[in-house]
């Protein structure tokens, strides 16, 4: 297919599929196919983040090979077609095969995107990525200047982001690579003064934004009340609701926020009643009306190659046993029944997206 063509078929993708969640009832909802594809390549990284605890993981991976990654790649080309598949981690690009793997994705027809911290002496990675020609890449930057070194925990973390932010945006034009460049900005307490110097960064640079609200850290035993005791929860929450209607403001005026504005409506309720929204927050979903089972269109594989279909329940098969649209077929119909959905939301969260009638 042409790029154009690519693309449009995953927004019809994407639009059937999240439609059939709710189809008459939810009559049709065993049709669907995953609409959020993610292969953590691995669960280890070199950033100390102070709102992620994935870099205190330890100990070698017991991962598939290079191989059995690439036929994971293929076989969802030809189960789904041009799909979008991301790359994240922990650090993705620690793996000295994930550029690889974006270059098998690409040759496959899928739209691959990478994400990186971009914390790097050696760019050889980056620029071999960039190379490959990925749909997007995107750069963890939760603020400008020492805010950012700050929240990721090692010196000099800026000026490294910002050099492969340089690196990325210079190969782009000069061997005209066609890629997206997004900053992915965690907003949290240490950076609430921060969130809108990313945005006009961006448009400086020709990138664009995308905003997410700070969640319990990655990688810690889930907690229904994690913000009551967390230092990255805004201490005045006001402020933090003032921050993300300024990002509306700038969004409106053209700057380049990637999100909609129902994802910005849906942060600023959360940030003035987390519990409302906690677990809808964490399943990316809290901009919609209603909560689904995520187990309906979402696919993830961990870095050992076990399938997840829904953060709140075991993995469904591992990617080096079965093909993964046969582990798709036969995952539990837990949106029928046993949904982590009743067991984790509290009833205020129940009650906000219908699910106390």
């Amino acid at each position: 297919m042409l790029p154009h063509w690519d693309a449009a078929y995953r927004r019809v993708h994407d639009g059937i599929n999240y439609r059939l969640r709710s189809l008459a009832g939810g009559r049709f909802a065993s049709l669907c196919r995953p609409a959020s594809i993610i292969l953590l390549l691995t669960e280890h990284c070199n950033a100390r983040c102070v709102h992620c605890d994935i870099w205190k993981n330890r100990g070698r991976e017991d991962s598939p090979s290079v191989e059995q990654w690439k036929t994971l790649l293929s076989d969802i080309r030809r189960w789904l077609g041009p799909a979008q598949v991301a790359l994240s981690g922990g650090e993705a690009l620690l793996k000295p095969w994930a550029p690889e793997m974006v270059r098998h994705g690409v040759r496959a027809g899928l739209a691959m995107e990478i994400l990186t911290h971009g914390f790097w002496d050696d760019l050889s990675r980056i620029e071999e990525t960039a190379r490959a020609r990925p749909l997007r890449i995107t750069i963890s930057v939760d603020g400008i200047g020492d805010t950012h070194t700050l929240i990721r925990g090692r010196e000099r973390f800026w000026e490294k982001t910002l050099r492969t932010i340089k690196t990325l945006v210079r190969l782009r034009k000069s061997e005209d690579l066609g890629y997206a460049i997004r900053l992915k900005t965690v907003i949290m307490r240490q950076n609430l003064n921060d969130l809108a110097s990313v945005a006009r960064f961006a448009a400086a640079h020709g990138l664009d934004a995308f905003y997410q609200p700070v969640e319990q850290n990655y990688n810690t035993p889930e907690d229904p009340r994690w913000w009551e005791h967390s230092e990255n929860w805004p201490d005045d929450p006001g402020r933090a609701i003032e921050a993300v209607n300024e990002l509306i403001r700038l969004k409106s005026a053209g700057f380049p926020v990637a999100n909609s504005p129902a994802q910005l409506d849906a942060m600023a309720r959360y940030f003035r009643d987390p519990e409302s929204s906690r677990v809808s927050v964490q399943g990316h979903s809290a901009h919609e009306r209603r909560l689904h089972c995520t187990a309906l269109t979402m696919l993830q594989i961990q870095a050992d190659g076990g399938v997840t279909v829904c953060a709140g329940m075991p993995v469904v098969g591992n990617i080096r046993h079965a093909p993964i649209d046969e582990i798709w077929r036969n995952r539990p119909r837990w949106w029928q029944e046993g949904c982590c959905l009743t067991r984790r939301c509290s009833d205020a969260e129940k009650q906000a997206f219908q699910l106390i009638r």
